[in-house]
């Protein structure tokens, strides 16, 4: 949400040009790969973010959810790879991930029922 509004904000200050927005942000933040249409519709809903993002001041706005996971050791793996992998410019499908999923879980010795 705070890319967003910075990204709202910076719209709106720069002229209003969504492909231009697009343009400018595309580098800084490569894994949201902005377009216009995605642009248009965060300015449709732009009314609903600015106030979650209004109702989150007295909160820790950089704060990111735990979430629980059933094998952490998986999960700590695919944040690295991820990391990695994003920073190497690699596509992150669905089908990537999971199949690299079910390798680090095979290099974990977990079950493939699980």
């Amino acid at each position: 949400m705070k890319q967003q509004i910075e990204i709202l904000d910076w719209h709106h200050a720069n002229g209003g040009n969504q492909t231009k927005t697009a343009k400018h942000f595309n580098p800084i933040y490569p894994n949201l790969v902005l377009k216009q249409p995605l642009l248009s519709k965060w300015l449709k809903e732009e009314p609903k973010w600015r106030e979650q993002w209004e109702d989150m001041k007295d909160m820790d706005r950089n704060a990111k959810r735990v979430r629980q996971t059933q094998h952490p050791e998986v999960t700590e793996m695919m944040d690295l790879w991820v990391t990695g992998a994003m920073e190497d410019g690699i596509d992150l499908t669905g089908e990537v991930l999971r199949q690299k999923w079910i390798a680090f879980a095979d290099l974990a010795g977990i079950p493939d029922d699980e």
